[in-house]
């Protein structure tokens, strides 16, 4: 992924955030090539915080793990909101 890819996709989660009143903790990014363990970290690390919130750029970040939409349901039960970045407009 491009750099320019990479700010526009952490503007993206910035302004997600900040539309709903929430501060950004830590940004987790993947390495394509490799088994998501950042998102793994980054799940854990939600699931101790206070107020529980993943705002992932699109679902398909949860592919690797099975289909996003019963991923987003799981971590959803588990008392973690899951905000999609892209639906925010980004200047």
């Amino acid at each position: 992924m491009e750099a320019a890819e990479v700010e526009l996709l952490r503007r993206q989660i910035a302004s997600c955030a900040a539309a709903r009143g929430i501060e950004v903790d830590a940004i987790y990014e993947e390495d394509l090539d490799r088994n998501s363990v950042q998102l793994v970290a980054c799940i854990d690390a939600v699931l101790e915080a206070d107020r529980s919130y993943l705002i992932v750029p699109s679902l398909l970040h949860f592919a690797g793990f099975n289909n996003p939409l019963e991923v987003r349901r799981d971590l959803q039960s588990r008392g973690i909101e899951v905000l999609i970045a892209q639906d925010t407009k980004s200047e």
